[in-house]
């Protein structure tokens, strides 16, 4: 009976690996569709964070884990819906309460550095979603890096 119960758990979980792995590859998807509708040049990392530089930043200048950062940014859903807007006043908030691919967006453009940053739920806000963000929805900011401390 153990064997079987391992075997099943080993079904299992290849399962959820497979369903988390076609729920990546169909958000990047998403998003380089997204990305082809746009015209602008984006560079994709690793992680699956993509990024268009409008403005160049200090890149020796680049906040880590520790820091708090000022930015403004324009958040949205790859269908052009808004969820979150602080674009005239520099919002102050700790790098570690900021989802994964928001920090990664902010250490790709330097201190100063404006532009465009898109990325899978993975690296934002998941499965639980975020108010108006869907769960599982790809997002895109566009974002300058006041300054950091």
């Amino acid at each position: 009976m153990k064997g079987i119960t391992a075997i099943a758990f080993g079904v299992l979980l290849f399962a959820s690996c497979t369903t988390d792995e076609q729920r990546f590859n169909r958000e990047i998807a998403e998003i380089e569709d997204y990305i082809a509708t746009t015209g602008l040049d984006f560079t994709a990392t690793g992680t699956g964070l993509y990024y268009h530089v409008t403005k160049e930043g200090n890149l020796n200048r680049v906040p880590d884990s520790s820091n708090v950062v000022s930015f403004k940014h324009i958040g949205y859903l790859l269908d052009s819906t808004i969820f979150s807007s602080g674009w005239y006043a520099s919002n102050h908030v700790a790098m570690p309460f900021l989802v994964q691919g928001f920090q990664q967006g902010l250490q790709a453009l330097g201190e100063g550095g404006r532009g465009v940053i898109v990325f899978p739920s993975e690296l934002g806000y998941g499965e639980k979603g975020a108010s108006t963000v869907p769960s599982y929805s790809p997002i895109a900011f566009q974002v300058e890096l006041v300054s950091y401390y």
